[in-house]
Protein backbone atom coordinates (compact mmCIF):
# COMPACT_ATOMS: atom_id res chain seq x y z
CA UNK A 1 0.00 0.00 0.00
CA UNK A 2 1.29 3.43 -0.97
CA UNK A 3 1.12 6.20 1.77
CA UNK A 4 1.62 9.48 2.41
CA UNK A 5 5.06 9.39 3.31
CA UNK A 6 5.46 8.16 -0.22
CA UNK A 7 4.08 11.06 -1.73
CA UNK A 8 5.93 13.03 0.04
CA UNK A 9 9.42 11.39 -1.21
CA UNK A 10 8.03 11.75 -4.49
CA UNK A 11 7.24 15.31 -3.99
CA UNK A 12 10.90 16.27 -2.62
CA UNK A 13 12.68 14.16 -5.39
CA UNK A 14 14.01 11.47 -2.32
CA UNK A 15 12.68 8.54 -4.97
CA UNK A 16 15.26 6.54 -7.23
CA UNK A 17 13.21 6.62 -11.33
CA UNK A 18 12.04 3.18 -10.75
CA UNK A 19 10.58 4.05 -7.43
CA UNK A 20 8.72 7.42 -8.60
CA UNK A 21 7.21 5.21 -11.58
CA UNK A 22 5.91 3.40 -9.17
CA UNK A 23 4.21 5.32 -7.55
CA UNK A 24 2.84 7.77 -10.44
CA UNK A 25 1.36 4.03 -11.54
CA UNK A 26 -0.62 3.56 -8.58
CA UNK A 27 -1.78 7.14 -8.66
CA UNK A 28 -2.96 7.25 -11.93
CA UNK A 29 -5.07 4.15 -11.17
CA UNK A 30 -7.25 6.47 -9.45
CA UNK A 31 -8.24 10.06 -10.12
CA UNK A 32 -8.37 10.79 -6.11
CA UNK A 33 -4.86 10.14 -5.67
CA UNK A 34 -3.93 12.44 -7.85
CA UNK A 35 -5.84 15.12 -6.30
CA UNK A 36 -4.45 14.12 -3.28
CA UNK A 37 -1.05 14.47 -4.85
CA UNK A 38 -2.07 18.02 -5.87
CA UNK A 39 -2.91 19.24 -2.05
CA UNK A 40 0.94 17.51 -1.08
CA UNK A 41 2.15 19.70 -3.59
CA UNK A 42 0.40 22.36 -2.66
CA UNK A 43 0.99 21.87 0.83
CA UNK A 44 4.72 21.96 -0.18
CA UNK A 45 5.64 24.45 -2.31
CA UNK A 46 4.11 26.58 0.71
CA UNK A 47 5.41 25.56 3.70
CA UNK A 48 9.07 23.84 2.18
CA UNK A 49 8.33 21.59 4.97
CA UNK A 50 11.76 19.16 5.02
CA UNK A 51 10.75 17.97 8.88
CA UNK A 52 8.53 15.25 8.05
CA UNK A 53 9.19 11.74 9.68
CA UNK A 54 9.12 9.91 7.00
CA UNK A 55 10.11 6.30 7.43
CA UNK A 56 12.47 5.42 4.54
CA UNK A 57 12.84 1.96 4.55
CA UNK A 58 9.19 0.64 5.15
CA UNK A 59 8.44 3.13 2.11
CA UNK A 60 10.63 0.95 0.31
CA UNK A 61 9.46 -2.38 1.37
CA UNK A 62 5.64 -1.10 0.23
CA UNK A 63 6.59 0.10 -3.53
CA UNK A 64 8.46 -3.50 -3.36
CA UNK A 65 4.96 -5.08 -2.42
CA UNK A 66 3.11 -2.89 -4.50
CA UNK A 67 5.05 -3.58 -7.71
CA UNK A 68 4.88 -7.64 -7.07
CA UNK A 69 0.88 -7.13 -7.00
CA UNK A 70 -0.62 -6.78 -10.76
CA UNK A 71 -1.23 -3.08 -11.53
CA UNK A 72 -4.69 -1.43 -11.39
CA UNK A 73 -6.11 -1.20 -14.66
CA UNK A 74 -6.42 3.07 -15.81
CA UNK A 75 -8.96 4.66 -16.78
CA UNK A 76 -8.91 6.78 -19.74
CA UNK A 77 -10.43 10.16 -19.36
CA UNK A 78 -12.32 11.60 -22.43
CA UNK A 79 -11.44 14.87 -21.84
CA UNK A 80 -7.68 14.16 -21.80
CA UNK A 81 -5.79 15.45 -24.78
CA UNK A 82 -3.42 12.43 -25.03
CA UNK A 83 -6.23 9.58 -25.33
CA UNK A 84 -6.05 8.98 -28.63
CA UNK A 85 -2.08 8.31 -28.85
CA UNK A 86 -2.08 5.13 -26.81
CA UNK A 87 -3.61 2.25 -29.12
CA UNK A 88 -2.71 -1.34 -27.80
CA UNK A 89 1.19 -1.48 -28.93
CA UNK A 90 4.29 -1.75 -27.51
CA UNK A 91 3.84 -2.20 -23.99
CA UNK A 92 4.12 1.67 -21.96
CA UNK A 93 3.39 2.93 -18.38
CA UNK A 94 0.98 6.13 -19.04
CA UNK A 95 1.67 8.38 -16.08
CA UNK A 96 -0.10 11.60 -16.26
CA UNK A 97 0.94 14.60 -14.45
CA UNK A 98 -1.28 17.99 -13.84
CA UNK A 99 0.81 20.31 -12.29
CA UNK A 100 -1.90 22.90 -10.50
CA UNK A 101 -0.43 26.44 -11.03
CA UNK A 102 0.56 27.02 -7.72
CA UNK A 103 3.52 24.40 -8.33
CA UNK A 104 5.08 26.66 -11.01
CA UNK A 105 4.53 29.86 -8.51
CA UNK A 106 8.17 31.40 -7.26
CA UNK A 107 9.82 30.87 -3.97
CA UNK A 108 11.15 33.34 -2.31
CA UNK A 109 14.32 30.75 -1.58
CA UNK A 110 16.46 29.01 -4.73
CA UNK A 111 14.82 25.85 -5.86
CA UNK A 112 15.91 22.84 -8.39
CA UNK A 113 14.17 22.56 -11.20
CA UNK A 114 11.84 19.78 -11.34
CA UNK A 115 12.50 16.45 -12.59
CA UNK A 116 10.50 14.16 -14.73
CA UNK A 117 12.32 10.55 -15.47
CA UNK A 118 10.83 7.42 -17.82
CA UNK A 119 12.52 4.32 -17.75
CA UNK A 120 13.25 1.82 -20.41
CA UNK A 121 10.06 0.78 -21.90
CA UNK A 122 8.15 3.90 -20.01
CA UNK A 123 6.35 6.98 -21.66
CA UNK A 124 4.82 9.68 -19.34
CA UNK A 125 2.17 12.27 -20.82
CA UNK A 126 2.81 16.01 -18.79
CA UNK A 127 0.02 19.09 -19.24
CA UNK A 128 1.64 22.44 -18.01
CA UNK A 129 -0.29 25.01 -16.66
CA UNK A 130 0.31 27.26 -19.49
CA UNK A 131 -1.48 24.58 -21.42
CA UNK A 132 1.30 23.16 -23.28
CA UNK A 133 1.52 19.55 -23.13
CA UNK A 134 4.24 17.15 -23.50
CA UNK A 135 4.97 13.24 -24.28
CA UNK A 136 7.83 12.04 -22.64
CA UNK A 137 9.83 9.47 -24.85
CA UNK A 138 11.33 5.89 -23.36
CA UNK A 139 14.60 6.39 -21.25
CA UNK A 140 14.05 9.79 -21.23
CA UNK A 141 14.96 12.84 -18.50
CA UNK A 142 13.39 16.38 -18.31
CA UNK A 143 13.71 18.96 -16.19
CA UNK A 144 11.67 21.92 -15.69
CA UNK A 145 13.13 25.61 -14.66
CA UNK A 146 12.15 27.43 -11.44
CA UNK A 147 9.51 30.03 -12.60
CA UNK A 148 8.62 28.33 -15.42
CA UNK A 149 6.01 30.36 -17.23
CA UNK A 150 7.02 33.81 -15.26
CA UNK A 151 10.11 34.82 -17.31
CA UNK A 152 10.18 31.96 -19.76
CA UNK A 153 8.99 28.57 -20.10
CA UNK A 154 12.07 26.75 -20.62
CA UNK A 155 12.75 23.02 -20.37
CA UNK A 156 15.97 20.65 -20.53
CA UNK A 157 15.66 17.88 -22.22
CA UNK A 158 17.91 14.29 -22.56
CA UNK A 159 16.04 11.77 -24.52
CA UNK A 160 13.20 12.32 -26.66
CA UNK A 161 10.11 14.13 -26.63
CA UNK A 162 6.87 15.13 -28.46
CA UNK A 163 5.82 19.16 -28.00
CA UNK A 164 2.43 20.58 -28.42
CA UNK A 165 3.23 23.96 -27.36
CA UNK A 166 0.64 26.45 -26.93
CA UNK A 167 1.97 29.62 -28.34
CA UNK A 168 3.09 32.84 -26.79
CA UNK A 169 5.23 35.47 -28.03
CA UNK A 170 5.93 37.45 -24.68
CA UNK A 171 7.49 34.00 -23.17
CA UNK A 172 9.01 31.90 -25.64
CA UNK A 173 9.05 27.88 -24.88
CA UNK A 174 12.37 26.45 -25.47
CA UNK A 175 14.22 23.08 -25.42
CA UNK A 176 17.40 23.06 -24.12
CA UNK A 177 19.64 19.81 -25.04
CA UNK A 178 23.14 19.11 -25.05
CA UNK A 179 23.80 19.98 -28.68
CA UNK A 180 21.40 22.74 -29.20
CA UNK A 181 18.31 24.88 -28.46
CA UNK A 182 15.02 24.43 -30.14
CA UNK A 183 12.97 27.41 -29.49
CA UNK A 184 8.82 26.97 -30.74
CA UNK A 185 7.29 29.71 -32.96
CA UNK A 186 3.59 28.33 -32.58
CA UNK A 187 3.71 24.12 -33.13
CA UNK A 188 4.07 20.96 -32.01
CA UNK A 189 7.30 19.26 -32.86
CA UNK A 190 9.44 16.09 -31.94
CA UNK A 191 13.15 16.60 -29.84
CA UNK A 192 15.13 13.90 -29.91
CA UNK A 193 18.52 14.17 -27.92
CA UNK A 194 19.84 11.21 -26.08
CA UNK A 195 23.47 11.27 -24.51
CA UNK A 196 24.76 8.34 -26.93
CA UNK A 197 23.88 10.20 -29.66
CA UNK A 198 26.12 13.15 -30.91
CA UNK A 199 23.11 15.11 -32.93
CA UNK A 200 20.06 16.96 -31.73
CA UNK A 201 17.06 15.97 -34.02
CA UNK A 202 14.08 17.81 -34.54
CA UNK A 203 11.29 17.23 -36.38
CA UNK A 204 8.01 19.41 -37.37
CA UNK A 205 4.50 18.71 -37.55
CA UNK A 206 2.88 21.98 -37.07
CA UNK A 207 3.71 25.81 -37.20
CA UNK A 208 7.26 26.71 -36.98
CA UNK A 209 10.84 25.93 -34.96
CA UNK A 210 13.80 27.73 -34.73
CA UNK A 211 16.80 25.60 -34.00
CA UNK A 212 20.31 26.46 -33.08
CA UNK A 213 23.53 24.60 -31.79
CA UNK A 214 24.87 25.45 -28.29
CA UNK A 215 27.73 27.16 -29.80
CA UNK A 216 27.47 30.96 -29.55
CA UNK A 217 27.20 32.50 -32.74
CA UNK A 218 26.49 29.55 -34.85
CA UNK A 219 23.25 30.32 -37.62
CA UNK A 220 19.96 29.56 -36.47
CA UNK A 221 18.13 26.99 -38.93
CA UNK A 222 14.09 27.91 -39.60
CA UNK A 223 12.13 24.66 -39.32
CA UNK A 224 8.32 24.26 -41.19
CA UNK A 225 5.89 21.22 -41.47
CA UNK A 226 7.59 17.96 -42.25
CA UNK A 227 11.27 19.92 -41.95
CA UNK A 228 13.53 17.49 -40.22
CA UNK A 229 16.85 19.36 -38.81
CA UNK A 230 19.55 17.82 -37.86
CA UNK A 231 22.47 19.85 -35.06
CA UNK A 232 25.20 18.07 -35.01
CA UNK A 233 27.75 18.10 -32.37
CA UNK A 234 30.18 20.66 -34.34
CA UNK A 235 27.40 23.16 -34.27
CA UNK A 236 26.64 22.37 -38.39
CA UNK A 237 23.16 21.77 -39.32
CA UNK A 238 20.80 20.39 -41.85
CA UNK A 239 17.68 20.65 -42.97
CA UNK A 240 15.43 17.67 -45.11
CA UNK A 241 11.93 19.02 -46.18
CA UNK A 242 8.71 16.57 -46.71
CA UNK A 243 9.92 13.82 -44.45
CA UNK A 244 7.63 11.28 -43.20
CA UNK A 245 5.70 12.34 -40.02
CA UNK A 246 3.89 9.10 -39.65
CA UNK A 247 7.49 7.12 -39.27
CA UNK A 248 9.16 10.18 -37.25
CA UNK A 249 6.46 10.04 -34.85
CA UNK A 250 5.28 6.30 -34.87
CA UNK A 251 6.62 5.98 -31.41
CA UNK A 252 3.78 8.61 -29.65
CA UNK A 253 1.13 6.05 -31.05
CA UNK A 254 3.07 3.07 -29.54
CA UNK A 255 5.02 2.01 -32.73
CA UNK A 256 8.62 2.41 -34.21
CA UNK A 257 8.97 2.88 -37.49
CA UNK A 258 12.47 2.84 -39.66
CA UNK A 259 13.56 3.67 -43.16
CA UNK A 260 16.71 2.25 -44.28
CA UNK A 261 18.12 3.01 -40.86
CA UNK A 262 21.58 1.56 -39.74
CA UNK A 263 21.03 -1.25 -37.77
CA UNK A 264 22.61 0.28 -34.61
CA UNK A 265 20.22 2.98 -34.64
CA UNK A 266 17.52 -0.02 -34.42
CA UNK A 267 19.20 -2.09 -31.74
CA UNK A 268 19.76 1.00 -29.40
CA UNK A 269 15.88 1.92 -29.95
CA UNK A 270 14.98 -1.57 -29.29
CA UNK A 271 16.88 -1.67 -25.90
CA UNK A 272 15.05 1.09 -25.00
CA UNK A 273 11.87 0.23 -25.53
CA UNK A 274 12.06 -3.17 -24.54
CA UNK A 275 14.93 -2.98 -21.67
CA UNK A 276 17.09 -5.37 -23.00
CA UNK A 277 21.02 -5.97 -24.08
CA UNK A 278 21.42 -6.54 -27.49
CA UNK A 279 24.91 -8.06 -28.10
CA UNK A 280 26.17 -9.73 -31.58
CA UNK A 281 29.83 -11.00 -32.36
CA UNK A 282 29.37 -10.74 -35.98
CA UNK A 283 31.01 -7.32 -36.78
CA UNK A 284 29.04 -7.93 -40.21
CA UNK A 285 26.24 -6.94 -39.03
CA UNK A 286 27.29 -3.38 -38.18
CA UNK A 287 27.13 -2.13 -42.05
CA UNK A 288 23.68 -3.37 -42.43
CA UNK A 289 20.60 -0.96 -43.07
CA UNK A 290 17.24 -1.81 -42.50
CA UNK A 291 13.05 -1.08 -42.82
CA UNK A 292 11.21 -2.64 -40.65
CA UNK A 293 8.46 -1.32 -38.12
CA UNK A 294 7.58 -3.15 -34.86
CA UNK A 295 4.26 -2.67 -33.48
CA UNK A 296 3.92 -5.31 -30.77
CA UNK A 297 4.19 -5.28 -27.13
CA UNK A 298 6.52 -8.67 -26.96
CA UNK A 299 10.23 -8.32 -26.89
CA UNK A 300 10.54 -11.97 -28.08
CA UNK A 301 7.96 -10.83 -30.87
CA UNK A 302 10.31 -7.66 -31.77
CA UNK A 303 13.45 -9.48 -31.53
CA UNK A 304 11.63 -12.24 -34.03
CA UNK A 305 10.65 -9.66 -36.94
CA UNK A 306 14.29 -8.37 -36.80
CA UNK A 307 16.09 -11.47 -36.94
CA UNK A 308 13.57 -12.76 -39.78
CA UNK A 309 14.99 -9.41 -41.68
CA UNK A 310 18.69 -9.85 -41.05
CA UNK A 311 18.88 -13.75 -41.66
CA UNK A 312 19.93 -14.26 -37.93
CA UNK A 313 18.74 -16.12 -34.72
CA UNK A 314 18.43 -14.65 -31.41
CA UNK A 315 19.03 -16.44 -27.97
CA UNK A 316 17.50 -14.35 -24.64
CA UNK A 317 18.51 -14.47 -21.05
CA UNK A 318 16.68 -12.40 -19.02
CA UNK A 319 17.70 -8.93 -20.68
CA UNK A 320 20.58 -10.40 -22.53
CA UNK A 321 20.28 -11.18 -26.19
CA UNK A 322 22.35 -12.33 -28.37
CA UNK A 323 22.45 -12.40 -32.24
CA UNK A 324 23.85 -15.18 -34.09
CA UNK A 325 24.55 -16.03 -37.32
CA UNK A 326 22.27 -19.35 -38.89
CA UNK A 327 25.18 -19.54 -41.43
CA UNK A 328 28.84 -18.15 -41.18
CA UNK A 329 29.40 -15.33 -43.06
CA UNK A 330 32.22 -14.21 -45.59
Amino acid sequence: MIEESDLLRLIAGDCSPAEAATIQAWIVADPRRAELLDELRAVWDATGDTTRPWDVAAARERLLSARRRPAAPLEASKRSWWVGLWPAGIAAAVIIVMAGAVLWHPRRSPEPPREYVTAPGQRLALSFPDGSHVVLGVDSRLRVAPGFGVRERAVELEGEAYFVVRHDPEHPFRVRTRHGVTEDLGTEFDVRAYRDEAYLQVVVAAGRVALRSARVGDSTLTLRPRDRGVMDSSGVGTITNHVSLASYLAWTRGALVFNDAPLGAVVAQLERWYDLDIRSEDRSLEKERVTISFRTQSADEALASLTKVLGVRFTRTDRVVRLVPVHPRQ
